[in-house]
């Protein structure tokens, strides 16, 4: 499969699929001068994902935020 196919199948960046490619979790080949990707590993790569889980990284900047703002108005 071509890169820009696998980039759009799996909704990653191309750089992306080269990083995980670059750690050992996907198979990249050459083909005429053409990078492709093996179509099992990039399957195995979808399905290994992990749920996504939200972070309490914006209310804890909206509660700084509103003490920096409290702080000031004493």
């Amino acid at each position: 499969m071509q890169m820009a196919l696998a980039s759009e199948v799996s909704g990653v960046s191309p750089a992306t699929l080269y990083s995980v490619a670059a750690s050992g979790g996907l198979k990249l080949f050459k083909l005429a001068g053409r990078t492709l990707v093996d179509t099992a590993s990039l399957k195995a790569l979808i399905a290994s994902r992990q749920a996504w889980t939200p972070s309490n990284r914006g209310a804890a900047a909206r509660a700084k935020r509103s003490e920096v703002a409290r702080m000031s108005l004493r």
